[in-house]
């Protein structure tokens, strides 16, 4: 087994943590309880705070999800409801689902590994990586280990000297003593750093950013990054098409005295449903783009109104918040009810 690398776990059961002095006394990364059971608003109510000052702190991030459910479409209804949660956020290692319930046992093990498949694949599907948390004794009795490690990281729980099975993190104690933190925490061990998805970016080819907008009845040339501007002055924009080389993309429009349309993830402009964002014809004054999947890479975004000569302010995904430099990030780029007629899209 390889180097191992010191991770946390934390909830809402942890408050007031000083994550720079967590980092500082050697943690790498944290993984982050999302919530519980089949419904949203049951999110933990701590796990944006943690996620957001985790993230300004520089830690690696995963996320877990506890369960109740005793049958497989409640599974997927827990995936649902955690992904929900997380709402696109970016994670550096998988989302696990933590099976570990005495109300659960009497399910059998044929069934909870059917819950723990349906958990973990509808995860999957929405491009994040997927994992199980459980103790020896659940892998050991309550599930199939060995058909689940086939498919997804394990993590196990095991307050012991040792970890008895094979597992990508060992959940070695629940009475951790941390720096930056003033209670007790439970401490874990990764075994293999190929578990975190290539988190530093400056680790990591960034990829390559293609876009064009459709103005004027027709499709614009392809734009590459910061390469050129996509639109003409004064054509007002009507739809957006973007793709990246590797990773994650979603974007959409606002129309001009009108509302979002729905996100896009593909790239086609003969796809009026997936393929780009926007209704031909329709004006748009709005933007927004989420970029995840590499490194700490986000979408960097901006638009021009019609008529003007400069571009609005730089947008980063669909953050709200108040850069460094005191600029103002509104989630979106545009200004509601003027129209737009140029749009730069890259990765930072």
């Amino acid at each position: 087994m390889s180097k191992s690398v010191t991770v946390v776990d934390i909830s809402e059961w942890q408050q007031n943590i000083n994550f720079a002095q967590l980092k500082s006394s050697g943690i790498k990364a944290v993984i982050i309880r999302a919530g519980y059971g089949r419904e949203a608003s049951q999110k933990d109510s701590m796990f944006e705070s943690h996620y957001r000052n985790a993230k300004a702190a520089g830690f690696m991030i995963g996320a877990y999800w506890y369960s109740y459910a005793d049958s497989v479409s409640d599974a997927e209804k827990e995936a649902k409801a955690c992904l929900e949660c997380i709402n696109n956020k970016s994670l550096d290692m998988p989302i696990y689902y933590d099976l570990e319930d005495n109300s659960q046992v009497k399910l059998g093990k044929t069934k909870l590994t059917e819950i723990a498949e349906r958990f973990c694949d509808t995860i999957k599907k929405s491009n994040y990586r997927a994992g199980v948390y459980a103790n020896l004794n659940w892998f050991n009795n309550y599930l199939d280990y060995d058909k689940l490690k086939k498919k997804y990281s394990i993590w196990l729980a095991q307050y012991n000297d040792k970890a008895e099975i094979d597992c990508d993190i060992w959940q070695n104690s629940s009475t951790g003593r941390v720096n930056g933190y003033n209670g007790r925490l439970d401490t874990n061990i990764v075994y293999d750093e190929s578990l975190f998805n290539c988190a530093d970016k400056n680790t990591s080819e960034k990829p390559t950013l293609t876009y064009r907008v459709f103005a004027d009845h027709k499709w614009y040339s392809e734009v590459k990054g910061l390469s050129n501007i996509a639109g003409r002055k004064k054509q007002a924009i009507s739809a957006v098409a973007v793709k990246v080389s590797k990773g994650n993309i979603k974007y959409r429009v606002h129309l001009l005295n009108g509302d979002w349309l729905p996100w896009v993830t593909d790239y086609d402009i003969n796809d009026n449903v997936n393929g780009y964002a926007g209704i031909k014809g329709k004006v748009i004054d709005g933007l927004q783009v989420e970029f995840e999947g590499v490194g700490n890479y986000k979408a960097t975004y901006r638009v021009r109104l019609q008529g003007e000569s400069k571009c609005l302010p730089y947008q980063h995904n669909t953050e709200t918040c108040l850069t460094a430099d005191g600029k103002k990030q509104d989630g979106y780029a545009g200004i509601f009810g003027f129209k737009i007629d140029g749009i730069q899209i890259t990765l930072t």
